[in-house]
């Protein structure tokens, strides 16, 4: 409103007194401010803000109830929290204290003196590992060619304790810690193994273990026989070695239903591992140990609980087959690679596999 309007609004209002004085006063104000004269009688609210205004009263009013449930919900993860560091920190130290008392109890603080090293360059060992797979490839493969015709002789395999101790040269925890030596029907390995690779400094496992084959002609019966012992006595614990096993093995030809070629059999002798002997009665039984490779494991007790009924194996023989096609050939190959094996002698110095001819 401009200065022109105000003077024509004081004339109109000449008569009344009161309006004059207002009007008077006002021109006053507006003329020392500004020469816009602005009207404030009037408070105009702005929609949004009051839009807004209900939303905030609304959400107090309404879910009062909802930093309480937060709250709770907080609390109770806090807890959980700190409870499963507890167990965690519990359990840590449990398995830290028995960690400890076997290492007291199977280790000693004297090493052995370091072994002698063989030394073996990449290539050397590169020439053993081919010998091996070409050998084991050649077990594997039909014994004729698509033509029909044979395949020629399979050279044996011969490995000698010096290419084994060069392996063990290459690793560095191994390497002056471990020895393997081969005689007559003996394989025998000792070892002196540094245990501050657990945190134990000044502590080392020191032990030996063999494996022994022979034969008790008596009673025509072919034997494995393997042990582990320690320098450690372990007396508050058990009395004897870590692990024994005396193990009869038995070449036959299969004709079943179940599974037809040669079949490697294992059957527990005697035997115990820390302290706690196998049991008799399982012992009785006179099961194979290597029947998982010749019956499929879904069916191994059906197996052994109903030998007669062939028909009922041989489906689920083909079930198996279907089932896990990557495992099945996998054994297969076990399976080959041992019917394929004339003999395996331990000799002074080296192992000779003979491949069967046949």
């Amino acid at each position: 409103m401009s200065i022109n309007d105000n003077q024509e609004l004081f004339e109109k209002l000449i008569d009344d007194d009161d309006v004059l004085e207002d009007i008077e006063l006002q021109k006053k104000n507006h003329n020392k401010k500004s020469p816009m004269l602005i009207a404030t009688a009037i408070e105009v609210s702005d929609p949004k803000k009051g839009l807004t205004s209900r939303r905030k009263a609304g959400r107090k009013g309404g879910s009062s109830s909802c930093p309480c449930w937060c709250k709770c919900i907080g609390w109770t993860m806090l807890v959980f929290t700190l409870l499963s560091f507890f167990i965690v920190g519990c359990a840590f130290v449990w398995l830290n204290g028995l960690l400890k008392e076997a290492v007291e109890q199977f280790t000693i603080e004297s090493p052995l003196p370091k072994f002698d090293i063989i030394e073996m360059s990449d290539l050397e060992q590169n020439i053993v590992k081919d010998r091996v797979m070409l050998f084991v490839e050649q077990l594997v493969e039909p014994k004729t060619t698509t033509n029909g015709e044979p395949r020629a002789l399979i050279n044996d395999l011969v490995l000698t304790q010096d290419e084994i101790n060069g392996f063990i040269g290459h690793s560095d925890y191994l390497r002056g810690n471990m020895m393997v030596s081969f005689h007559k029907n003996l394989i025998e390995e000792e070892y002196s193994l540094p245990m501050d690779v657990l945190g134990y400094d000044g502590r080392y496992l020191v032990g030996n273990d063999y494996l022994k084959l022979g034969t008790e002609e008596l009673n025509n019966k072919n034997t494995i026989e393997m042990e582990m012992t320690t320098a450690a006595t372990h007396e508050d614990l058990f009395d004897g070695p870590l692990f024994f096993a005396k193990i009869q093995y038995l070449i036959t030809n299969s004709m079943t239903d179940e599974f037809e070629g040669i079949m490697l059999n294992l059957f527990l002798e005697k035997g115990s591992i820390f302290g706690q002997d196998a049991p008799q009665d399982f012992i009785d039984e006179h099961q194979n140990l290597l029947d998982y490779l010749y019956y499929p494991t879904d069916h191994h007790d059906h197996h052994h609980d109903h030998r007669h009924d062939h028909h009922d194996h041989h489906d689920k023989h083909r079930d198996h087959h279907n089932h896990d096609d990557d495992d099945d050939i996998d054994v297969e190959a076990i399976r080959n690679v041992i019917a394929n094996i004339e003999s395996v002698s331990i000799e002074e110095g080296r192992i000779v596999v003979k491949a069967r001819s046949d």
